[in-house]
């Protein structure tokens, strides 16, 4: 999977996204203006992160546990690196990034204190209107529920809001109808909607396509007129 690009263009719902949906294990490298870090992926789930002066220079410690030996660092610490170098940044819009799969040697279970879901919401509450209008470009908009989906509700941890917009979801109100319902600031409402269909929790609703009327044969119409004829 080749993943690169700019924060600008491609913001980290859609980052973390096809992270979790590919759940292949590498480092997503993001370059900061101020400084660039590394957030190790182990099977769609980020477990660490830290800055880092080069690249290539993690490119050295390929085994994870030797790596957190030489960091002199344990498991039970890992989340706090993800709250400092990775959650703190959600609301940054400039930065190069690129994930490199493979490579790196996980040798056991690790805390996933905050899972790929919960980092999706997350990062959903920082969407400016225009990276909205990529997905939620059309108040009529119609989106319907996609069930079996009850483990990835609970690892995402929505919010009372987010809730209240999930339930009112049932593949008949628009957009708008969800906007007015909830009342409240409508890129809030097409936030929570963005960070839903990227859980996979809603899909929009296929328009029903009415069927045609099959047309009359000529040999029906003949019957038909030689029947007027005999009248």
């Amino acid at each position: 999977m080749a993943l690169t690009g700019d924060l600008r263009s491609f913001n980290f719902v859609d980052i973390f996204q096809v992270i979790g949906r590919d759940r292949k294990s590498g480092i997503l490298f993001v370059e900061w203006k101020d400084l660039t870090c590394a957030y190790y992926v182990k099977e769609g789930e980020i477990v660490f992160s830290r800055p880092i002066d080069k690249v290539y220079r993690v490119y050295a410690d390929k085994d994870f546990d030797l790596l957190l030996n030489k960091l002199r660092m344990n498991a039970e610490s890992l989340p706090k690196t993800i709250e400092r170098f990775l959650i703190s940044r959600l609301n940054m819009k400039e930065g190069i990034f690129s994930f490199t799969p493979g490579f790196i040697k996980y040798g056991g279970e690790y805390p996933v204190v905050y899972p790929i879901e919960e980092l999706i919401v997350l990062a959903s509450r920082y969407l400016t209107p225009e990276e909205v209008e990529r997905k939620i470009s059309d108040e009529m908009l119609l989106f319907e529920r996609v069930p079996g989906k009850e483990e990835v509700l609970q690892k995402a941890k929505l919010n009372q809001m987010e809730e209240r917009i999930l339930s009112l979801i049932d593949g008949e109100r628009t957009v708008l109808q969800i906007r007015q319902m909830v009342n409240q600031d409508s890129l809030l409402v097409d936030r929570a909607l963005y960070a839903l269909l990227a859980l996979g929790l809603i899909r929009r609703k296929k328009k029903e396509v009415k069927q045609k009327q099959a047309p009359i044969t000529l040999e029906l119409l003949a019957k038909i007129i030689e029947r007027i004829k005999s009248l």
